[in-house]
């Protein structure tokens, strides 16, 4: 009988282990004692993995390209590792400072989250919820002074310049060369921009561009239009879209006043994000935290 149970035991105690092994070996990672399993560690990588290969710059050999050194792959599972336990850190955080996020909350937004990404679940709502909470108790001091604003807006003009301007745009140098040279005799930048030019968004009305900053147009073009004086006219200039003959209606700073909250916008966010930041690197450091990135289980290609 002893012989029996004894067996028995032993039976029990190697069903155990084989059930513990595996368990293990299905964990990507623990935060804190909390396990990340890999059926989670999938669904986010496979959401990547969807917006990698929905890109126009995708091909199938894209994971095996180098990237900083690695491996494209090995850097994209590395970072959706990090991700999620970035997020379970953040939601023990939030749990631990008595954040809570109400069942209405959660199916308001889960509505809203439904329409974009069919596959979240509540329980990732709840999640972003929280956490957006947290980052919101984190930063709730932050503010940004009048001397702030002025003090941005005097060191960066030139992101506030304007320029209005107006071209003609041409397939060939030949004729951009031809048109050039006409303007230099005199005559009419309208006109010629009516006759030759092949954008069809402003030909109709002479070139105009309107009022535009830095950063909108291509380099090549971007680089010209802002050193013309008022008045000039450029030699062609060629981009991807062909020849361009650029005449400049003057460059403005737009006044502090017009841009003061697009500044004060940029510079919360930026201390906000600083903040969240040296937050989190702190309770990272304070945190346990176990990688098995051998248990990844994901294919690509």
């Amino acid at each position: 009988m002893k012989k029996k149970i004894a067996l028995l035991l032993f039976f029990v105690f190697i069903v155990f282990l084989t059930v513990s092994c595996s368990a293990k070996k299905d964990v990507v990672a623990t935060v804190n004692g909390e396990n990340i399993t890999n059926a989670e560690y999938k669904k986010a990588f496979d959401q990547v993995k969807a917006q990698i290969e929905s890109s126009p710059q995708y091909t199938k050999d894209i994971w095996n390209q180098d990237y900083q050194g690695k491996k494209f792959l090995d850097v994209v599972k590395e970072n959706v590792l990090d991700s999620l336990i970035a997020q379970k850190l953040l939601v023990q955080e939030a749990l631990k400072n008595n954040i809570t996020v109400t069942d209405k909350e959660i199916a308001d937004e889960y509505q809203k989250e439904k329409e974009v990404n069919k596959d979240i679940t509540k329980e990732d709502v709840k999640n972003y919820l929280l956490i957006n909470k947290l980052f919101d108790e984190y930063t709730k001091d932050v503010k940004v002074t009048e001397e702030e604003l002025k003090k941005y807006y005097e060191d960066n003009k030139e992101q506030f310049e304007v320029v209005k301007a107006s071209h003609i745009l041409v397939a060939d140098e030949k004729t951009a060369e031809d048109i050039y040279n006409r303007l230099m005799k005199g005559e009419d930048f309208t006109t010629l921009a009516k006759e030759y030019s092949i954008d069809t968004a402003t030909k109709d009305q002479g070139g105009d561009l309107g009022e535009f900053p830095h950063g909108v147009m291509v380099s090549e073009f971007d680089q010209v239009v802002f050193s013309l004086k008022k008045g000039e006219i450029s030699k062609p200039v060629k981009t991807d879209y062909g020849y361009h003959i650029i005449k400049s209606e003057g460059v403005a700073i737009k006044p502090f006043n017009e841009v003061k909250d697009a500044i004060e916008s940029y510079l919360l966010n930026d201390k906000k994000n600083q903040v969240i930041k040296e937050k989190y690197d702190a309770v990272e450091k304070a945190a346990k935290i176990q990688k098995f990135p051998q248990n990844i289980k994901v294919t690509v290609g």
